[in-house]
This record gives C-alpha cells, structure tokens and sequence, in this order.
C-alpha cells in the first residue's frame, strides 16, 4: 500500500498538507495551522492541487466507440439515432462488454470513477450486459449506474413501453425517458408521468432525456419539476440537456428556472453534444444548443455536465475527459468569469456526484480515492486539461 505525503498542496484553494496511507486518508492539516512532518518511506508530492475522483453523469456506454462502424455524414442527431438503430441490431455480449471496458479505461485514466450510464431499451441485451459489467468495474474501483433509457420513445409504437419496463425490473438505478420524441406534446408528458410511476414502483431515480431540441414550444422540463415536487423526488431527478429552454421566451425560461431551483432536479448539460448537434434547423445566427447554465446558477439550482459521447454516432471525438466538456462549456456558455470558471472545474469533481450520492469528502478515515493535479490553480487546468494521478483505485493483479 501506497504511503504518500502530499505537502503544500490546495485544496477548495487553501494550502494543505495531507497524508494517505493504507489506502485511507490518514491525517491533513492546513498550512495556516501547521504541517505534517515526513516520515520514513513516504513518497512526498509537493505543490499542485487535490480533488476527488471525478463524476461521470451522462454518458451512453452501449454506443461508445461505434462511431466509425456507421459513419454519421450530416453530423446530425437524427442520422446519429438512425445509425444507432441499425447499429443496436447487432450488438453482441461480447462486443458490448470490450467496449465497456475500454471506456470506462479511458474514464480512469483522466480520473472518473464514478459513472451513470444510459442504456437503450430497445435491446435487452445491452442493458443485461451493462448490469453484469457493474460488477466487474465494481472491482476495479469503478461505481457504473444503469439508467433504463427508451431510445425512440415508449409511446410511439407497441412493444417499448413493455421492454422499457423490463429492463427498469432487470435491476436499473433509474428510469429514463425521452419525452420530447413522442408523437404529440400530450404523450410527452404523459410519458414523463409513467417514468415517475415506474421509479417509485421500483425505487429508483429518474434520469430524463429532456427537451433536446431547439423548439421553444417544447415544454417537458416543468412537467418533470412539477412531479418532483409532488411525488417527493427532491434529489432523486435528473434532466438531462434541456436545450429548449436556451430557446424560451425570457419571462417563461425565468419561470421553469425557478421551478428547477424549487423541485432539486439536477439538470445535466452536454456541452460537447449539443453544442454540434443543436442549431441544425437554424440559418445564422445560429444557437448555441446550450441550457442556461449561468441563470440556473443564479437561481440555486444544481447543474451537472456530462461528456455524452464517447467516439459513438452522435459524437465521434470524445476522450472520456470531463475537463474537454468543461472546456467547451467554457466557451459556449461565456462562463470564462473568474469565479465561473473555477466553479465549473469544482463542478466536476463536487455536483457531477449528486447522482450517486453526493462527493467523497478529502477527510481522515475517508477512502484515499484522491487525484493529485499539476497545478494549484483550476483555471490553468482547464487550459491545459491534463491527466491527473489517480489515487485510490485497487492495484492491478
């Protein structure tokens, strides 16, 4: 076991000194107070910046790494949904099962252990394998969530409602849909309502794909806040993307921010996705296609940001790196503020953990699941987004 003394190193940007030994954190103090001494043996990694292990809220891992097998030419989200489908006909365990394990490598090593995956339902097969990997990534050092997620929708067609259903009853840590893709705003909702009844039948959480699209007219995301709140939810709902509300008129996106804010559903941005696929219909200027993560911010609500895509038919050049989605969410969002910016990078390794619970705390007595940064300052990180030293995780055999 690793016995490492990280000295003068920063911390929420104050100056510590922390020792790991056994794989725990075994004692900290900060510089202002005092520091720890070396003892014999330790390594001692001097300088630079501490943080948890980073979170992973959104990603599709039975799509990652498929890219090249069904080239999207418009670089659209509808031919990326299209490829999908035929794609998802011919997946195998086998295939399945590398892909994952390879991703979630390429996770690890830019220090994300912790991951929510959403499998679409329309191949049980995916969502069976996916539920197997959790265990092994479990001895890894790797927490892989499962959300049951219905492609095409659950109401557009006979069949999805009922393998929807199945795969949440497989053992899924959550119930996804996608309302904005029904046939009509009526079932969108409707479907919205059947996600909630299906999560508390099971006692799962809720992870919606939300208003992804530029239409202002799409209306789901109050609809989710709305059963949070009466359905006791608070903490448990995710909404993912809700790009439309980018595309509100400004007294109504105030009010649906509020409602956010008010019902604790975590809204999860893609910067990376959306920031390609959104805009689409668009002749200039053209939208962003991202939320308002800087009102949402305002107004107390949590936000999430999610990589999304991994090299799949969506997205062909995605790293498994958090700190690229944060670099673009940088730009797209004008989050380039002094303070703005330091919060993103705490975003990632602070609220992307909401979903499983919250953030490890850097304290004595905790699990040594640490990375260790170059450099002090969170600005200088996500200008050079570099690889961090992983702590924590269980040595190979």
């Amino acid at each position: 076991m690793q016995r490492i003394l990280f000295s003068d190193t920063t911390i929420d940007e104050r100056r510590w000194d922390l020792r790991i030994a056994g794989g725990r954190i075994v004692a900290r103090i900060e510089r202002s107070e005092g520091r720890l001494e070396p003892e014999a043996g330790e390594e001692i990694v001097s300088g630079g910046s501490l943080t948890p292990h980073l979170a992973e809220p959104h990603v599709h891992l039975d799509a990652a790494l498929l890219g090249q097998r069904a080239p999207n030419r418009s670089g659209t989200l509808r031919e990326g949904i299209r490829n999908w489908a035929t794609l998802r006909e011919s997946l195998t365990e086998a295939d399945l099962i590398a892909r994952g394990l390879r991703t979630a490598q390429m996770y690890t090593s830019w220090g994300t252990t912790r991951i929510r995956t959403h499998v679409d339902t329309g191949n049980l097969l995916a969502v069976q394998t996916l539920l197997a990997l959790k265990e092994e990534l479990a001895g890894r050092g790797i927490t892989l969530q499962v959300v049951a997620f219905p492609q095409e929708g659950i109401l557009r067609a006979p069949g999805r409602r009922a393998a929807w259903e199945q795969a949440v009853a497989l053992g899924c840590d959550a119930v996804g849909a996608i309302p904005h893709l029904e046939r009509t705003t009526e079932e969108g909702w409707r479907s919205v309502r059947l996600a909630f009844e299906l999560a508390e039948a099971h006692g799962v959480a809720v992870d919606l794909h939300c208003d992804e699209t530029d239409d202002p007219q799409s209306r789901n995301l109050e609809v989710v806040c709305a059963e949070a709140l009466d359905r006791g939810f608070s903490g448990r709902v995710v909404a993912g993307h809700c790009t439309a509300l980018h595309s509100y008129p400004n007294p109504h996106a105030a009010k649906v921010i509020e409602l956010v804010a008010a019902s604790g559903v975590q809204v999860v941005c893609n910067p990376l996705d959306n920031v390609v696929l959104q805009g689409r219909y668009d002749d200039y200027p053209r939208r962003r296609g991202l939320t308002r993560v800087d009102e949402l911010w305002e107004a107390g609500a949590c936000v999430g940001i999610g990589h999304d895509s991994v090299q799949d038919p969506w997205y062909r050049l995605g790293t498994a790196s958090l700190l690229d989605a944060a670099y673009m969410l940088l730009h797209v969002g004008h989050l380039t503020g002094e303070d703005q910016m330091r919060r993103v990078f705490r975003t990632l390794h602070q609220d992307n953990h909401l979903p499983f619970g919250g953030p490890p705390e850097l304290s004595p007595d905790q699990p040594a699941r640490v990375l260790w940064w170059p450099h002090a300052d969170a600005i200088e990180l996500l200008r050079e987004r570099p690889r961090p030293r992983v702590f924590g995780l269980p040595e190979a055999p």
